[in-house]
């Protein structure tokens, strides 16, 4: 393509996008469609103030987890707070770090459970029957994989379930996820 015809497509391309968007904008949003949206945009809300993003003691790891109870009780995974060592530090969406210290892991399962510490009333998930997902309902994840948000503000992905029940094999390691909900 030449500069000629480069020049005259560009002007051709925004045109033709304003004059699609012009009808779209008009359209109003069917009421259950914007209905859905505000639930969504609650839910991810109030799942947010739960999140836990987790940092290992020198900067060698860390990713995210969530508190299941208000005296600080989080979980997260066994590969995010094995550099930690026994103790490492955890931001919440309220802007402010915590300290916390491993209270049980299970390597196999990938499963860790943490407590933050310095106060009593920490905003907490509610865990559900995860026996009652089902292939196709709706799903977010909330955290800080890769300690990417360095505002301390988790980031989130929406997707739906397309698997109940699975299993993965280890794979040259002990890691073994049994009876996992995947996501997409």
């Amino acid at each position: 393509m030449n500069r000629v015809t480069g020049w005259f497509l560009f002007p051709l391309t925004l045109v033709t996008v304003a004059t699609l968007a012009a009808p779209l904008a008009a359209q109003e949003i069917p009421a259950a469609v914007a209905k859905a949206e505000q639930t969504r945009i609650a839910a991810i809300a109030k799942a947010t103030t739960s999140a836990v993003s987790v940092f290992a003691n020198g900067g060698r790891g860390g990713g995210s987890g969530v508190v299941i109870t208000p005296d600080g009780y989080a979980l997260t995974n066994f590969h995010v707070v094995k550099p930690a060592g026994s103790a490492m530090k955890c931001s919440m969406a309220d802007n402010r770090l915590y300290d916390a210290v491993i209270v049980g892991i299970d390597p196999v399962g990938d499963v860790a459970m943490i407590k933050l510490l310095g106060r009593d009333d920490f905003p907490c998930a509610t865990l559900a029957d995860s026996d009652k997902v089902q292939v196709g309902d709706w799903c977010f994840a909330i955290g800080n994989p890769f300690l990417l948000a360095t505002d301390f503000q988790p980031t989130v992905t929406y997707g739906i379930v397309s698997g109940v029940h699975r299993y993965q094999y280890p794979a040259g390691t002990l890691l073994e996820y049994a009876d996992c909900i995947q996501t997409d």
